[in-house]
């Protein structure tokens, strides 16, 4: 019974916590761009908060690692201070400062992520049993309900449901984890007399290798993707189709992340990440040769084994590779590839797409993701003779 109330629990925390990424990325251009800031300065506001997020990740990564922060109250206090900023910017007239309090919301959400995804494991080691795969497919599902309800909300009450929305499941988060067991329980014990100090280069480098590899990925990935309009129109067509796109998209995760456990078995979760990546690449190429709209859809069902198989192994290879005593450490180093996908790939895709054409964001994005499963190849390759040795 307790393990089936915290599953409950993990699952619907990571639940809104996909709702909070879905509304901090993919509507704060339409928000803030609806209060007056251009392009150039939404994209600085993403970028900065994106930044700080990633040594926001670092830092918390290696506190918790060493017993310093209890995960369950650093959770509460952000989600916290992100309910106030969100329920601060629809009710009063914030003015200046509404570029920042979002900002200051994505960068909390970010900090977030890794903190949620090392919590599985905690429950591990006080035995209980919690499916990450079962809890990230309730995440894409309410992705797609989050995206799909709050595009009505702001074409029929306006633009304030955004931070109103923002604050209201930053509430549900804190909420939720309030009510969770506290998982401190002291700085992990190692061998030699050796305080948690997390992965290192010297001592995993075919760790760093996949980090390299993921973050190539997920730059071609977000930079496609934040221009995925571009792509659209290119096929010939309009918004509608795009979000049909992403739909499919969403949805297509569900059972990967489902049933990743099961098609895992017994195997290392290196070998899914590699398969992720290869992926990947097969869409960077095929968007590049998609003349209409029908190719999209079809390039889009490869999402199950790209992102879907990615989100779901890049959990369980950080447990698998770097030990419990590094856990949070490892979980941050792995959530850092996504957000500075985000950063370099916003930034990246804006340059060319202002220099050049999509055209060229679809060949250079290719070409990046090429680089980055070469990256994840060669450290499957390394992995496994290690653990042959």
């Amino acid at each position: 019974m307790k393990e089936k109330k915290e599953s409950v629990r993990y699952a619907s925390v990571i639940g809104l916590h996909t709702m909070l990424m879905c509304v901090g990325l993919n509507y704060v251009t339409y928000y803030l761009s609806d209060k007056g800031l251009s392009a150039s300065r939404i994209g600085i506001v993403v970028s900065i908060s994106c930044m700080i997020a990633v040594i926001a990740q670092q830092l918390t990564g290696r506190m918790v690692d060493n017993g310093k922060l209890d995960p369950k109250r650093l959770i509460c206090l952000l989600s916290s201070i992100l309910t106030i900023a969100g329920l601060c910017m629809s009710f009063f007239d914030t003015g200046a400062l509404r570029p920042v309090l979002f900002g200051l919301m994505i960068c909390i959400t970010l900090a977030i992520l890794p903190l949620l995804n090392s919590f599985t494991f905690y429950y591990h080691n006080n035995n209980i049993n919690i499916n990450y795969g079962i809890a990230r497919g309730v995440g894409s599902l309410c992705f797609s309900v989050c995206s799909i309800v709050l595009g009505y909300l702001t074409v029929y009450a306006g633009s304030f449901t955004v931070p109103l929305t923002y604050g209201l499941l930053g509430c549900g988060v804190c909420a939720i984890v309030f009510f969770m067991p506290s998982l401190k329980s002291g700085p992990a014990k190692q061998q030699d007399g050796a305080g948690a100090s997390g992965p290192k280069p010297s001592t995993h480098p075919q760790f760093f290798l996949m980090l390299l590899g993921l973050s190539l990925v997920m730059l071609f990935h977000n930079m496609v993707m934040t221009y995925f309009i571009y792509v659209i129109r290119r096929a010939g067509g309009d918004s509608s189709d795009m979000g049909m796109a992403i739909g499919i998209a969403a949805v297509l995760e569900i059972p990967v992340l489902f049933l990743y456990t099961r098609i895992k078995g017994s195997r290392p979760s290196v070998y899914f990440l590699m398969t992720s990546g290869i992926a990947f690449l097969l869409k960077s190429i095929l968007f590049i040769f998609a003349q209409n709209i029908l190719m999209i859809y079809v390039i889009q069902l490869l999402q199950c084994m790209a992102y879907g198989l990615m989100a779901a192994s890049r959990v369980y290879y950080v447990d698998e590779l770097v030990g419990k005593e590094n856990e949070a450490t490892g979980q941050a180093y792995m959530s850092a590839t996504e957000t500075t996908g985000i950063v370099l790939g916003s930034a990246l895709g804006g340059l060319i797409m202002q220099k050049s054409s999509v055209d060229i964001l679809l060949t250079a994005g290719a070409v990046i993701c090429l680089a980055g499963t070469l990256c994840m190849i060669l450290s499957c390759i390394w992995t496994e003779r290690v653990s042959i040795r």
